[in-house]
């Protein structure tokens, strides 16, 4: 029972995101009248609705749905001369309320529409509502409730007449919640840190809360303010909410609104941001390369191997890596690992308008080790843009190895490989050789595709590279930018995030994807892979 009522609440949604918009276009070929064309479309998605809210799974939504339409229709058609008999001029509905029958909301209630009903009476006031459920509900004459509530006749009228305006303005937003569903707001997500618990991309997969998400970021509101703006039911509202509270997205304040926990950075912020990573990039990316040039001369004197790269891309991993060390250098520690969720996760997330992707085409990744052995760290620089093909080869999957493979990678370093054959059959191996994290000589030597980095060289290294006079001028370039970055998005951001301006800097700090198509073009690196990496033992 609990997997159909999932399924129908799916598929009510998908209904209201996806095909509003396309039956209220299919209504008005039919009709030739907007308002008539409303009208039946929001008579068709009751139909809809209240089918799938009894628990109605069809085998072929897409099918069923139109027929429904179809047959909606016929029978809509086949009233349409009936109606205009009951209604004489264009105001009697409003007034002339009969005492026994049903069908003066325009056969917005019938029987097999009460459950909806039940929903649009969250948005009207109490007095007009406790007539409505009498009336429609329980069947009430319109004498019966006066008399019940010492009312006038009149002015029970009144009150039906003025509870059949609200309900045909809930009936309104339902349009406008489907409109904004298939026409939503543009945004894309970045994430950091650890997400055990599927947050938040579990809360973020549908256009809906994306909607709220932006509304409430621009405007903070109750669920009733929410659901006004939006044309979404409150019913629903409230539902979306709560998955957003959870997933700790929304916050509430002590006034009951609803604000966004995040930064949605509009387009111009990340205009802004990206002009100033270029900068830093077209006037550094020379002595970063040069810099890279000093450190792996130095890495190979340390004993740090570099034999699974050319020398080219072991240089390109060092350019990268003293990128990371000036921005480490100067935000906080763990900036990107701050956030302590409910979910048992740490991490942060930041909103792009528009789907746009400050991010470019350059991303860290990275695995900090197992529970057996914290030292073990596989650290990974990527380079891949749909636009620009110079780095095409592609070393490994997209994310880093499982914790659980890092100890057997460190043994492989620690003895310089060992035959394959030795291992046994073992798939994790068959699969860390798939996804390139492993490679077996002609000989059959197995060996870790990565320069190899023994924890204490990494520390006698780092030092080096603090010592240079290039990365103290380097530092001062970066910190100068960070501070031009600072500026932006306390500009651009609301000041409830203040605690948090130095994660969304961080996050928006892509220098790294400005430097490597610079490196490249401008005949620095030769090389076309689009992955490098080390693993630190």
């Amino acid at each position: 029972m609990q997997d159909t009522n999932q399924l129908c609440n799916r598929l009510i949604h998908e209904f209201a995101e996806n095909y509003m918009g396309k039956l209220f276009y299919f209504c008005l070929r039919k009709t030739g009248d907007p308002n008539e064309a409303e009208d039946l479309t929001q008579d068709i998605a009751l139909n809809v609705l209240t089918a799938l809210e009894k628990g109605s799974v069809p085998e072929f939504f897409s099918a069923w749905v139109w027929k429904i339409a179809r047959n909606r229709y016929s029978v809509w058609a086949d009233e349409k001369h009936k109606r205009h008999a009951l209604v004489t001029g264009s105001d009697a509905s409003d007034y002339e309320i009969e005492d026994d029958s049903p069908g003066v909301l325009d056969e917005m209630i019938h029987a097999e529409q009460i459950a909806l009903l039940r929903r649009e009476l969250a948005f009207i006031k109490s007095i007009y509502r406790n007539v409505v459920v009498s009336y429609y509900l329980d069947g009430k004459s319109i004498r019966d409730i006066a008399a019940s509530m010492s009312l006038s006749v009149s002015a029970v009228e009144q009150r039906l007449f003025r509870a059949r305006k609200i309900l045909k303005e809930g009936m309104d937003m339902a349009r406008e919640f489907g409109r904004r569903s298939y026409d939503p707001e543009s945004i894309g997500f970045c994430t950091s840190g650890s997400q055990p618990g599927g947050h938040p991309w579990s809360a973020i997969q549908r256009k809906i809360p994306i909607n709220i998400l932006c509304e409430a970021n621009n405007n903070p509101s109750t669920v009733q303010e929410l659901s006004v703006a939006l044309g979404i039911a409150l019913p629903y509202m409230e539902e979306e909410i709560e998955l957003l509270e959870d997933a700790e997205l929304l916050k509430k304040t002590d006034n009951g609104k609803y604000l966004t926990g995040f930064f949605i950075s509009p387009v111009e912020c990340q205009n802004e941001s990206n002009g100033i990573c270029c900068e830093f990039a077209e006037e550094n990316y020379d002595a970063i390369w040069q810099l890279a040039g000093k450190v792996l001369k130095k890495a190979q004197e340390f004993g740090i191997s570099t034999d699974a790269y050319t020398e080219e891309d072991a240089q390109m991993f060092f350019a990268f890596m003293i990128e990371q060390k000036l921005v480490n250098d100067l935000l906080p520690e763990n900036i990107f690992t701050k956030f302590t969720r409910r979910d048992g996760g740490n991490w942060g997330i930041i909103g792009l308008e528009d789907g746009a992707s400050s991010r470019l085409s350059t991303v860290l990744f990275n695995n900090e080790g197992s529970m057996k052995n914290e030292a073990l760290k596989w650290e990974g620089f990527q380079e891949e843009s749909s636009v620009d093909k110079t780095f095409s080869v592609r070393r490994y999957k997209s994310d880093a190895p499982d914790c659980d493979l890092l100890g057997f990678f460190a043994k492989l370093a620690c003895e310089d490989g060992i035959n394959k054959n030795a291992v046994g059959e073992w798939e994790n191996v068959d699969e860390s050789i798939e996804e390139g994290f492993l490679t077996v000589s002609d000989g059959g030597l197995l060996k870790v595709n990565a320069i190899l980095i023994e924890n204490e060289k990494n520390k006698e290294l780092l030092a080096y590279i603090r010592s240079t006079a290039d990365y103290c001028r380097l530092l001062e370039k970066m910190k100068q930018t960070v501070d031009r970055m600072k500026t932006v998005i306390e500009k651009y951001s609301n000041p409830y995030l203040e605690e948090d301006f130095d994660y969304y800097v961080a996050m928006s700090l892509m220098t790294r994807g400005f430097l490597a198509p610079l490196w490249a073009n401008n005949g620095l690196y030769k090389g076309n892979s689009a992955q490098f990496c080390a693993l630190y033992y």
